[in-house]
């Protein structure tokens, strides 16, 4: 009896030893899943600190340096071998060696130093602008035992605000109106020359639309150089209208750029109006002074050209040749100066909106071949040539596409070199019908081409210098083929001719 006693004694005591063991296991198990927790948080932790563009730094309260990221690396040129352990003062210049006193003070007092603006000195002797954010590091009773700072390089920034403020007063000091605003066309910048140009100040125009400066007969405009802006299509010298405070008009010429994000997605819009109004004046009133002249000059003009024409005939009767050959010589020029006249009334009626189109079905070959014919006549110094389709019909003003055909030809004689070849082509393009100019002349820059189709604007250097015009044969040109919905192009290079071109739809 008293060995079962004892027994159930002894399995009793195992028992609870076994209870223990188990509580131990647990215990131990409990402990071992803290630690690796605190483990994984601790390299995450690390990653972090690896990982940030910013120098993040500890160190004791005597300054001596305990830890040290791969930016601090960078930022300071330091390693981690040649930094940890020694002084912090290693980075601080002589001349803000107090700083460090003043920051431990701030942070005994329980105050933290947040984004605090000074200078380093990395290892090479250069200073590097740092912001500042200092943390007392605190041992498990609340006293602190170093502190941590992470030290954020300011160089990009610095140099960012140097160019923003070169790019302000150039912005201030601009005799042009300079705006941005966002894609909903409210108004973000507003330069000093807005408020000359337009009367409203920063103040009425900054968060208000743009429409406000705009009449109402031409608020389509805003959609469709937005849409341009979109497809990568800078704006450049758009002449239009623009309303001041007053609601006074007056003409500007604008360049448009868009304002892209980081990513290169468009976020707004800068304008540079130019005012534009005193040269448009003068060139009207330039343009109705020319007017009058070419309409008081064609009436004696054309009496003047059919008495050398009569002449003329009178002398090839008598076989006169001395005088025939001078009166077909002044026939020529009275020719000339009959087109230079036409072009100019033509050009003002255009302007004055008083050109219309007298649209008629005829044959472009055929209108094409007799300007070829006339101009060999003008001038038997160059020769040209036909290439392309034998027939082809087009609805439009035949009178004035022959002005076309008349002034491009005139042209390539003008710029090409004596017995120059001169080849005009017309060739299908679809349901467009290709009509083009080729000549072997000087050719034309890229600077030039871009002004090329501008009123009065003539190329000019040593290869021009002697030859005659005006510059409006090309705006002619320009101005006929977009009454009939087309463009005139060319395509050149100096000294190797050029290509002038159009597109008219074919009429089935």
């Amino acid at each position: 009896m008293k060995d079962s006693k004892e027994i159930s004694r002894l399995i009793a005591e195992f028992q609870k030893r076994e209870s223990a063991l188990e509580l131990d296991n647990a215990l131990l198990k409990e402990t071992i899943n803290t630690l690796r927790i605190a483990e994984e948080r601790c390299a995450v932790l690390n990653s972090i600190v690896e990982s940030s563009d910013d120098a993040i730094i500890s160190k004791d309260l005597n300054g001596i340096i305990t830890s040290w990221n791969t930016s601090a690396q960078r930022i300071f040129g330091y390693t981690p071998a040649e930094i940890i352990g020694q002084s912090i003062m290693k980075l601080i210049p002589g001349d803000r060696i107090d700083e460090e006193t003043h920051i431990l003070n701030q942070l005994k007092k329980g105050i933290r130093v947040d984004h605090f603006e000074t200078r380093r000195r990395r290892k090479d002797g250069s200073l590097v602008d740092v912001s500042l954010t200092i943390s007392p590091i605190l041992s498990e009773d609340g006293i602190i035992i170093g502190l941590s700072k992470i030290a954020r390089d300011l160089t990009a920034n610095r140099k960012a605000e140097v160019v923003s403020e070169g790019l302000s007063a150039i912005i201030d000091s601009s005799d042009d109106a300079i705006v941005s605003k966002d894609l909903n066309s409210i108004v973000t910048s507003w330069n000093d020359s807005a408020e000359r140009i337009f009367g409203y100040t920063a103040a009425e125009m900054i968060g208000e639309s743009i429409l406000k400066i705009i009449p109402p007969d031409r608020l389509s405009e805003e959609p469709r150089i937005l849409s341009q802006l979109k497809q990568g299509n800078r704006v450049d010298h758009f002449e239009t209208v623009r309303m001041k405070k007053d609601g006074t008009l007056i003409y500007v010429s604008l360049t448009i750029s868009p304002i892209k994000d980081r990513n290169g997605d468009i976020v707004g819009l800068s304008k540079i109006a130019r005012d534009i109004t005193e040269n448009k004046l003068m060139e009207k009133k330039k343009d109705e002074f020319i007017g009058f002249v070419s309409h008081e000059l064609k009436t004696p003009l054309t009496s003047l050209r059919s008495y050398v024409q009569i002449a003329l005939h009178q002398s090839r009767k008598q076989e006169l040749d001395f005088i025939t050959n001078a009166l077909s010589r002044a026939d020529i020029q009275t020719k000339k100066m009959e087109k230079m006249i036409s072009d100019f009334l033509n050009i003002s009626r255009f302007e004055e909106g008083k050109m219309q189109l007298e649209l008629n079905r005829f044959d472009i070959v055929s209108l094409i071949k007799n300007c070829i014919e006339d101009a060999s006549i003008v001038s038997a110094r160059h020769l040209i040539s036909y290439g392309g389709i034998a027939e082809c019909f087009v609805n439009g003003d035949q009178e004035k596409l022959s002005l076309v055909m008349t002034n491009l030809l005139g042209n390539a004689q003008k710029y090409s070199p004596e017995k120059g070849n001169i080849t005009v082509g017309c060739q299908n393009s679809g349901n467009n019908i290709m009509i083009s100019v080729k000549d072997e002349g000087i050719g034309i820059s890229t600077a030039d081409q871009k002004r090329l189709f501008q009123k009065f604007y003539r190329v000019s250097n040593e290869q021009t210098r002697f030859i005659s015009g005006f510059g409006i044969g090309l705006y002619l040109v320009s101005m006929i083929l977009d009454l009939h919905g087309s463009t005139i192009s060319v395509e050149s290079c100096p000294g190797s001719g050029a290509t002038f071109s159009f597109q008219l739809p074919i009429s089935h």
